[in-house]
């Protein structure tokens, strides 16, 4: 078969595939679940195709989108579209697995910013008022006041939280792109495991100033655009030594040979909301003193 008609009938596969995800993500209870796998055609696609190509498949999707399922389908299509090719032409250009989920989490980012902006202004959607209408769902067993503190900490933190869920939604784009990848023998760059992550130094410079500037500045930042930004930090670098503090336990998991360890502390750490704490100072200690090469030092000499 000429290459030419080969990518001509894998991109109407894949476009097939693509439009039956939609449907299932538009019209279904699995839209959710369905949402992470939208723009694995298109991952797969790109890795083979220039940027012009991806172009024009991703308009063509679009429209198809439009018509099987409406404007609002029409839209989830382009934005999946565009986060499947940014991540698969990442991956072609540099072989690597972490710029292209930087690459998803971009689009992911920019696209929940344009969502929230557009119901904001072009629908005169008011935040305040839902925010407002919260309070009805509020638990008995915590007060008011805890409540409002509690929405208030959210709002405040919002920015952050976006970035790290565009962060975790294209961390889990690439993992079902590698499954799907090693079974359709079309390889995606995989990420080092998570026990060789590790981060700068530096961090612990920005965490120890943030912390700081709360415990001395925290009444008369109050309200202002500081706080915010104090907070923002803070939080992120709080989800940073959390995958610090995992990393180095499944790096001691593994040194000992623990390996029934790894699951039970993942699944762990969603059951046990309090553990992530737990992991951050651990992650701390360890950026800070260097735990896992003390404790590599350590095995080795017996």
């Amino acid at each position: 078969m000429p290459s030419k008609t080969k990518q001509l009938a894998e991109n109407a596969l894949m476009l097939g595939i693509a439009l039956v995800l939609l449907f299932l993500s538009t019209y279904t209870v699995l839209g959710a679940l369905v949402s992470f796998l939208l723009p694995l055609p298109f991952l797969f696609l790109a890795v083979n195709r220039n940027v012009s190509n991806m172009v024009w498949i991703s308009v063509i999707y679009t429209f198809l989108g439009w018509i099987v399922a409406g404007p609002f389908a029409a839209v989830v299509a382009l934005i999946g579209a565009i986060w499947g090719s940014a991540m698969g032409i990442v991956y072609t250009k540099r072989g690597k697995a972490l710029p292209a989920i930087v690459a998803g989490a971009v689009v992911v980012f920019l696209s929940t910013v344009s969502s929230l902006a557009f119901m904001a202004f072009g629908m005169n959607l008011n935040f305040e008022t839902i925010l407002q209408e919260t309070a009805r769902m509020r638990p008995s067993f915590m007060t008011k006041e805890q409540f409002d503190q509690m929405v208030a900490l959210i709002k405040m933190v919002l920015p952050t939280s976006i970035v790290m869920f565009s962060f975790i939604y294209s961390a889990v784009t690439h993992g079902l792109a590698s499954l799907i990848g090693r079974r359709i023998r079309k390889p995606i760059p995989a990420l080092k495991p998570i026990r060789e992550w590790s981060f700068p130094k530096s961090l612990l410079y920005y965490y120890f100033f943030a912390m700081i500037s709360i415990l001395v500045f925290g009444s008369s930042m109050q309200g202002t655009f500081w706080e915010t930004a104090i907070m923002n930090v803070k939080v992120m670098l709080d989800g940073i030594f959390t995958l610090q503090g995992l990393s180095f336990c499944l790096f001691a998991a593994y040194l000992y040979g623990w390996k029934r360890l790894t699951p039970v502390l993942v699944v762990c750490l969603f059951i046990f909301p309090f553990l992530s704490t737990i992991l951050s100072l651990v992650g701390i200690f360890d950026i800070g003193l260097r735990l896992r090469e003390k404790l590599e030092t350590r095995v080795k000499r017996g």
